[in-house]
């Protein structure tokens, strides 16, 4: 035990290099946590403004002139799209660093969607743009 008491500092110096130490770990996960309740809290506002949107545009076919088939095929083209908005922007929110494991989000219908609206979709380098510009020319 004596060869260890030239190396180890004082009870005071110990004792303040803890209590520091301890406070920049506390007020480090206490920003980490703050940033990570503020992101899903925006995520959680982000799906309830594409539900607002969807069901909204949905809820003005009702009065529509349009035959039936045209509208549910509005409805249908619109959802699709949503949905597709949807998953690349989750998509885009994924770290792409390589490694773990990305998830895969699933899209309701978009092979129903024609074989143009598809090639233009995969084809685009900015596709959550792009799929949003279809759906503003749908509407």
């Amino acid at each position: 035990k004596d060869f260890l008491v030239n190396y180890v500092p004082d009870d005071v110096v110990f004792n303040v290099f803890v209590v520091f130490g301890g406070l920049v770990a506390g007020f480090r996960t206490s920003h980490a946590l703050s940033r990570y309740t503020d992101a899903a809290a925006f995520l959680h506002k982000l799906n309830a403004a594409w539900f607002d949107t969807g069901s909204t545009l949905i809820a003005f076919c009702r009065n529509s002139d349009a035959r039936p088939e045209d509208v549910m095929n509005f409805q249908h083209t619109l959802i699709r799209l949503m949905s597709i908005l949807s998953a690349l922007c989750l998509d885009g929110l994924q770290q792409r660093d390589g490694h773990g494991v990305h998830h895969r989000f699933e899209v309701l219908g978009a092979e129903q969607l024609d074989d143009d609206t598809q090639a233009v979709i995969s084809a685009s380098d900015h596709k959550v743009e792009c799929v949003f510009q279809m759906i503003q020319q749908v509407v």
